[in-house]
């Protein structure tokens, strides 16, 4: 297949998913929303170029997926050490690897076909990475300013996403048609306030995107300034979020 037509392909499906719900985006709307549309052309081109490449190659889209989990890991581990370069380093991979998640999904359009499994594997991968990049900025924040505080926060977090992955697997993969329906019949019961709570909640401050790039953003400054400034704040957050979706699935769940 040819570069320009790779291009093409990925440009107009990544328009169509996020035109539909739940993202409801347009990938134009500089005006409203330019950082979102500038990181979105930075994937999309770069993994049509990796797609061109992979093509002739016996590579397959799930691979690209476990090297999308394994980036998440090593650029934690490069934010927990104790070293201005393997930060940096981390801070890259943060933010760069967003484009292993657009090739393994193009890769498989182009030359294989979608499967259920390469989808829910790609899930699972996105969650390695959050979780890498918890353990990174928990430790950062302890290297940096000595305070045993984010250590303890840190892993918190990542106790509170473990039991809540157990429930997110069970519902994912067992129960998903039922959940859905179930869904479906109360959509117009919820109230338009706590429905709005809980989208903040869950998209306002999560690891993804914009949040996850001013994160790393303001841990390069750090590193400059040397000094603590704003990313600790983050830390905080990430912790009351963390307990308010595990409660808020324990209560969902209760019956």
């Amino acid at each position: 297949m040819k570069y320009k037509d790779i291009r093409k392909s990925s440009y107009k499906n990544e328009k169509k998913v996020l035109a539909a719900p739940p993202h409801n985006f347009n990938m134009n709307n500089w005006l409203g929303s330019p950082y979102t549309c500038l990181k979105l052309r930075f994937c999309i081109e770069l993994s049509s170029i990796f797609v061109y490449l992979l093509q002739f190659t016996k590579i397959k889209p799930n691979q690209i997926t476990y090297i999308y989990a394994f980036s998440g890991l090593v650029g934690g581990v490069c934010l927990a050490t104790n070293n201005s370069s393997f930060i940096i380093l981390g801070i890259i991979i943060f933010f760069s690897k967003i484009v292993f998640d657009g090739t393994d999904g193009l890769l498989a359009r182009v030359k294989y076909k979608p499967t259920r499994f390469g989808a829910i594997l790609d899930e699972w991968a996105g969650l390695v990475g959050e979780y890498g990049f918890i353990f990174g900025l928990g430790l950062y924040l302890y290297n940096f300013s000595g305070n045993i505080l984010y250590l303890y926060l840190m892993i918190s977090i990542l106790i509170l996403k473990s039991i809540d992955f157990k429930n997110y697997i069970y519902n994912r993969i067992l129960f998903k048609k039922k959940q859905l329906n179930k869904s479906v019949k109360n959509k117009d019961k919820e109230n338009k306030f706590f429905s709005f709570i809980k989208k903040f909640i869950r998209d306002g401050f999560n690891y993804q995107g914009k949040t996850v790039d001013l994160i790393l953003l303001i841990m390069l400054i750090e590193l400059i300034q040397k000094k603590l400034i704003l990313s600790q704040i983050f830390l905080y957050i990430y912790f009351f979020r963390g307990l308010l979706i595990f409660f808020g699935h324990l209560f969902s769940y209760r019956k």
